[in-house]
């Protein structure tokens, strides 16, 4: 009998909502945008990226991107610097990992954030960094 209230248990408290996946997203929205707080990474259904500084100054990446696997993607892309001094041809690969912590969005005060932009509660990690120049 507890073995079967414990599985009933586990059983309602998994079957609630599910998350939207990331592709899913991007197909509706047309574009998947988090932050890591000093950056935004913005992902476009077109193939498109862009990594833009939260604020006046900071790294920035201008390229495009594709999926290695469900939580994987590859971008490959010219890296630069917002209000700083930049290498010319400074292309890079990344590889990073990432998945929804929740369905919510965010709220964040990032300056070159447009207001129908959505902001996602991501977990990721870089798992690669690479020179292609």
């Amino acid at each position: 009998m507890l073995m079967t209230t414990l599985l009933l248990i586990v059983s309602l408290a998994a079957g609630g909502d599910t998350l939207p996946t990331i592709p899913d997203i991007i197909h509706e929205e047309g574009q998947f945008v988090f932050t890591d707080g000093a950056s935004t990474y913005q992902f476009y259904d077109d193939g498109t990226f862009f990594l833009e500084p939260a604020s006046l100054c900071g790294r920035a990446v201008e390229g495009t991107w594709e999926w290695l696997d469900d939580n994987r993607v590859e971008i490959d892309g010219i890296w630069s610097w917002y209000n700083g001094i930049s290498a010319v041809d400074d292309r890079r690969c990344m590889v990073i990992y990432m998945y929804l912590r929740s369905g919510e969005t965010v709220e964040s005060d990032i300056l070159w954030r447009t207001g129908d932009t959505r902001l996602y509660d991501v977990y990721f990690t870089v798992e690669e960094l690479q020179d292609r120049t």
